[in-house]
């Protein structure tokens, strides 16, 4: 067993995707998922090789606005290993020698770099995977907690099968927002790198007191989006303005492409302006949408990702969501 060190334009580079097919059946959900490394903070890739055969891979993640109770922080992610507890302590600990360099005082993982990008690992599959929902076998949670990761951050994902929308509560606080000159528009598809340059500086702002939050550059922000644009249906990306024009609020939902067996939609980002007189305008949004999806046959919501206490688990208990899919993030103090 041995472990070599690569980035994405070396000769060696290829034994990080060609490990999937020693994990993963043919035809696994994996496959679809697209490779999500942030260049950006890259620092190395680390591949464990047995007999010339990848059995196990991360990204070790050098992000210099990383902080954990307020200390600097690094993150190992697009983590992949077969299920063997001595190849999984091999691959951490080369991790843990790597980052040893950065003067660091917390690993975090799994990360790809920044909470822009994927975190997280599911703990069960109950429940088949939406669209954008990481996939990867259980046992990579035992795999860290066996390494002395511990959890640091709890999320999930809830579903509403339930017809709750229009409450009249919501319809009249949207009658307040109205009248006092908020307008609510869907986004301008045809004018994406636009309307990109309003929401970037709308949503640092905004998620900027979020747990983990590091900024994201603006080309790494707007190619995420230009790379989701093939999912965007402006019905479901609505953006909220005062009667300055300023952008006030924001929802970006989408189909589940993966669910074959009934009309489902994904709410994955709300967010508003935080001053008190827009309270209320995050659930508004939602039950535009929401509305709208009922009405055209969908049969489901997933609110997804929510981080356990937070604002967005509000808005979902509003629309009658239950907990369906839960996720662990992982520390270690070096």
């Amino acid at each position: 067993m041995n472990i070599i060190r690569c980035r994405p334009n070396d000769k060696d580079f290829r034994y990080f995707n060609e490990i999937l097919s020693y994990i993963y059946a043919p035809g696994n959900i994996r496959f679809q998922q697209q490779e999500n490394i942030n260049h950006e903070f890259l620092h190395s890739c680390l591949i464990v090789l047995l007999n010339q055969k990848p059995v196990g891979r991360l990204a070790v993640y050098k992000n210099p606005n990383l902080t954990y109770k307020g200390h600097p922080a690094a993150c190992i992610g697009n983590y992949e290993c077969i299920d063997d507890h001595a190849i999984a302590v091999y691959l951490l600990q080369e991790a843990e020698k790597e980052v040893g360099s950065f003067n660091v005082k917390y690993i975090i993982g799994p990360m790809n770099g920044t909470t822009w990008d994927n975190y997280r690992f599911s703990t069960h599959h109950h429940y088949q995977n939406f669209l954008l929902e990481p996939y990867h076998p259980l046992y990579y949670n035992q795999q860290f907690q066996n390494n002395g990761y511990s959890v640091i951050s709890t999320y999930s994902s809830s579903i509403d099968t339930t017809a709750d929308y229009n409450l009249s509560e919501v319809v009249k606080r949207e009658k307040e927002l109205i009248s006092s000159g908020v307008t609510i528009r869907s986004i301008k598809t045809d004018d994406l790198e636009n309307e990109l340059r309003l929401l970037y500086p709308f949503i640092s702002k905004e998620f900027s007191n979020n747990f983990l939050f590091t900024p994201i550059s603006w080309e790494s922000f707007r190619d995420k989006y230009i790379q989701a644009k093939n999912i965007i249906n402006p019905d479901y990306v609505l953006i909220a303005e005062n009667s300055q024009n300023e952008m006030i609020g924001f929802i970006f939902s989408y189909q589940d492409l993966f669910n074959t067996y009934e009309k489902s939609l994904i709410v994955k980002t709300v967010a508003r302006n935080g001053a008190h007189k827009w309270i209320g305008l995050g659930k508004v949004l939602g039950n535009n949408v929401v509305s709208l999806a009922r009405s055209r046959g969908f049969t489901s919501v997933v609110h997804a990702f929510m981080i356990e206490d937070a604002s967005s688990t509000g808005l979902s208990n509003t629309f009658s969501g239950k907990v369906y899919k839960n996720y662990n993030l992982y520390g270690k103090k070096l």
